[in-house]
């Protein structure tokens, strides 16, 4: 299914691509046709049903993993924090240590599958933190990019790229 989904997507790419090539080169941009705009907007609606079936699919496997569990995530920088899975689709964090840039919350994510029994979740906190994580069952290896506001950094967004482990415990009740 995901290769479906892919080649989907690149099949959908390729043509655009391809359609605006044909295009007369000489004009300033490319406007494309209305068949142009419509075989891609085709393409992509096909795409985004498929990948929305995986996505769920995906989200529901993980979840298996993590259903009435706490994930203890420790961080080589200092981070560490217990995040609980409440629901499909929600996470509630709390860091355990001093260290951490926003108090506890609940949060929705999504998850792709990235190998056997590896997952990579992602989420935007209410306060402007954006984390993606990578969690791999096999090893209990965690990693995770965070980036947050702040101006006169690139982009005016700050990072931080976390490695560290895990431990699974059963959530608290």
């Amino acid at each position: 299914m995901k290769m479906k989904t892919i080649v989907v997507t690149m099949l959908a790419a390729l043509s655009f691509a391809s359609l605006c090539s044909a295009a007369d080169t000489s004009a300033k941009s490319v406007v494309p046709t209305a068949e142009q705009v419509s075989a891609a907007q085709n393409a992509a609606e096909k795409s985004k049903i498929a990948t929305a079936a995986t996505a769920e699919k995906e989200k529901q496997d993980f979840y298996k993993h993590v259903e009435g569990k706490t994930i203890a995530v420790r961080y080589d920088s200092g981070f560490t924090f217990n995040i609980d899975y409440p629901e499909v689709g929600v996470l509630q964090w709390t860091p355990t240590s001093g260290l951490s840039l926003a108090p506890s919350d609940k949060e929705a994510y999504e998850v792709a599958a990235v190998g056997k029994d590896i997952y990579q979740i992602n989420w935007v906190e209410q306060k402007g933190v954006v984390i993606s994580q990578v969690l791999n069952f096999k090893t209990h290896k965690a990693f995770a990019y965070m980036t947050w506001n702040k101006e006169g950094e690139r982009g005016n967004r700050a990072s931080i790229f976390h490695r560290g482990s895990f431990t699974i415990k059963d959530a608290q009740k």
